[in-house]
């Protein structure tokens, strides 16, 4: 195949190259300095083990910035392409091969309006000429005793009906969505049965669901168009059964139930019209183009949620640090990312892949892999498939597995697909529980990243374990840089305030604004904002999740989209439009988020104590001394993150919650500058213990 026009570049940053240099010179004076102050200024070996446990932490925190700021050197990017100069033809465009395209879409107990909206957006997607789009519908809920999914199967034929009666004369495949439903139980060869719910196949849900897919009906399709050599069983084809050739053109899309493709409101009369880089539309072809680079197995799009709104986002849903910072730069270091949802794969890469083979629980799997297990064995063996099953976080797994395999990917940063986020505190949690489930339950296995750097290379051992380890240092910094304001306050200090060190520590203060805040749109700061003030917000979920991992303890996979009763019925002219925006917040009741609840009211109190204390003394002196301001300040800038919470538990409607968080980020500004003012107002006698309040100016 040949290569298309390059439509993604990877340019290096020079104002994030600049940042860099400075930030990385300004820390290293910094530590050179505290270093020095630890050694010369401090003579009590009590007072110097807290300054050098604090600095420990420093370098902690650190630790998760320094790679951040390296990744945003380089970027991948797409190229925009101008109205004027958007391609007219699909040749022009890059496509040239003919694609089959299968758009998996797993789903459990999601509700079918969120479902079907899916379906159709998936249905009107325009391809190019001469590709076919099949539509997957990974039923996993078949089994469930839910009205919602017992109704599934009659409510997907009545679409394809509609789809049909609405819009007649497109080919065949235009209207198809092929239902799977995978055995969720063993097969017993002794009585030649699936067992009870006692034997349930074990793993991770969606892994086995999108396994069952890719290996047992998507040979069924590929079957109808293209020629296969199965000697042993014609009606129950494999993979392997078809050429490479065919398989590298095959490309499978994984979409969540609740992500949308992003449509034109016209996409149905657009068939004809390739997109270009830039007008938020045209997601499979931007897939296909991608794939039509030899270079590439795998493509990952962003996710953008249309229900909430970026100014009352506090759990950083939309997370624009992640898919237009982290992202773009890892892939120009060679990352392999997948987020489980909006991507492309090439399917013979996944053919020639499994992420399951130390999983062989029984003897029909290993049958079927000597080509002499029965017909119920293959679907058995279906479970062990490219789709990782020993975590909760199928994605995180998959990438970590393609990239020891030596898989190439890249990232197209548009979005193209569009869903909604998870309503609720209660929610949130057990989204962000999962995901930081499943990267320690990696970390704590002996799949653990840094035990492969012949296979990731250095960098990726590094950048593999980089999001494991921040969830961590962020509890740490958070919990610390709570004590040490307070005990400031009673006199205690983890510095001595040298000349030198004020120099130091504001010219590294500085920077690590500027590294941190770096963006190259300005709407993207307060994205930045919320990032940070996430981390806090999630930092109780973090704890929950590590220690789960660490004691072995599964939360399980859970679904986070609110069920509906009576599904929409309707069949619109043009492809469904994005949700709007949410002007009343999910309200929780207290019994739910009651450890949330007193996790950050126990923040709370360290600052207010902190602050308390400050009070009293500046009374008691009569006079305001910077010793006292400073700890202050730090107090209150710890307190927003708290007090966030609190506004996004008990806040009823979005411009409430947006006015909240636009006064707390302007007290966060103002505080972090006010401690830094205040730093050059310690006499430079202060050190650790006791100070003269003469020596105080």
């Amino acid at each position: 195949m040949s290569a298309p026009p390059p439509k993604l570049r990877s340019k290096t940053s020079k104002p994030a190259t600049a940042f860099f240099v400075l930030y990385m010179a300004a820390l290293i004076a910094y530590l050179v300095i505290r270093c020095i102050g630890i050694a010369r200024g401090m003579t009590n070996w009590g007072e110097r083990g807290y300054s050098i446990a604090v600095l420990i932490v420093e370098v902690i925190g650190v630790s998760a910035l320094v790679p951040y700021a390296f990744a945003n050197l380089k970027p991948t990017l797409p190229i925009e392409e101008p109205e004027k100069d958007a391609p007219t033809t699909w040749k022009e465009f890059g496509v040239s091969d003919n694609f089959d395209v299968f758009i998996l879409v797993p789903c459990y107990k999601e509700s079918w309006a969120t479902i079907k909206r899916t379906l159709m957006c998936a249905m009107f997607a325009r391809v190019p000429p001469g590709c076919r789009k099949h539509i997957i519908l990974g039923n996993d809920g078949h089994d469930v005793s839910n009205p919602n999914c017992r109704a599934r199967p009659e409510l997907v034929k009545k679409l394809q009906h509609d789809m049909r009666r609405m819009y007649p004369g497109r080919e065949d495949w235009f209207y198809a969505i092929h239902e799977s439903r995978r055995p969720k139980v063993r097969f017993d060869p002794n009585n030649n049965t699936f067992t009870g719910d006692n034997k349930r196949i074990a793993g991770n849900a969606k892994s086995l669901n999108l396994n069952h897919c890719i290996k047992i009906v998507i040979p069924k399709i590929l079957a109808h168009h293209h020629p296969h050599h199965n000697h042993t069983d014609p009606n129950e084809p494999r993979l392997a059964d078809f050429d490479e050739a065919v398989l590298r053109r095959s490309v499978v899309v994984v979409l969540d139930c609740d992500m949308a493709i992003a449509n034109d409101p016209n996409e149905f009369m657009l068939v004809d019209r390739p997109p270009r880089n830039g007008d938020g539309v045209g997601f499979l072809p931007k897939i296909l183009r991608v794939l039509s680079d030899d270079r590439w197995d795998l493509v990952l799009t962003p996710q953008y949620f249309t229900n909430i709104s970026p100014y009352a986002d506090a759990f950083n849903h939309l997370n624009p640090q992640f898919w237009e910072y982290i992202l773009p730069g890892l892939t120009t270091l060679g990352y392999v990312a997948c987020t489980g949802t909006n991507m492309g794969l090439r399917l013979s890469m996944l053919h020639n892949h499994s992420s399951t083979n130390d999983r062989n629980e029984n003897q029909a799997v290993k049958e079927f892999a000597k080509g002499q297990g029965i017909v119920s064995a293959r679907y058995e063996a279906a479970m062990q498939g490219p789709f990782p099953v020993y975590s909760v976080t199928e994605d995180y797994a998959l990438s970590l597995e393609l990239k020891k395999a030596g898989v190439k990917g890249t990232y197209h940063a548009e979005y193209l697909v569009r869903g909604a986020a998870p309503s609720g505190i209660t929610a949130v949690d057990i989204q962000r529980g999962r995901w930081t489930e499943g990267h320690y339950q990696i970390f704590f296995s002996r799949k653990n990243p840094a035990f492969y750097p012949h296979k990731l290379g250095l960098m990726g051992a590094i950048y593999y374990n980089y999001g494991t380890l921040a969830y961590l240092a962020n509890i740490i910094t958070i919990w610390v840089y709570q004590f040490v304001p307070l005990l400031s306050a009673l006199d205690i200090q983890p510095v001595a305030f040298s000349p030198a060190f004020r120099y130091a520590a504001t010219a590294y203060l500085l920077l690590t604004v500027a590294v941190q805040y770096y963006v190259r749109e300005a709407p993207h700061y307060f994205g930045m904002w919320r990032a940070n003030m996430s981390n806090i917000l999630l930092s109780w979920t973090y704890t929950k999740a590590i220690a789960r991992a660490a004691l072995g303890t599964k939360s399980g996979f859970a679904t986070h989209t609110a069920a509906e009763d009576a599904p929409a019925d309707d069949i619109m002219p043009n492809p469904p439009m994005p949700d709007k925006q949410e002007d009343s917040l999910a309200q929780e009741s207290v019994r739910d988020v009651v450890g949330q609840l007193l996790y950050f009211a126990l923040l709370l109190l360290l600052s207010f104590a902190t602050i308390v204390i400050c009070i009293a003394k500046t009374v008691q002196s009569g006079r305001l001394h910077s010793r006292f301001l400073l700890p202050t300040a730090w107090a209150l800038y710890n307190a927003v993150g708290p007090v966030l919470f609190f506004c996004a538990a008990t806040l009823k409607k979005s411009k409430s919650l947006e006015l909240a968080m636009y006064l707390l980020s302007m007290m966060h500004t103002l505080m972090s500058f006010t401690a830094l003012v205040a730093m050059w107002f310690v006499n430079s006698a202060l050190s650790i213990g006791y100070i003269d309040p003469t020596q105080q100016k």
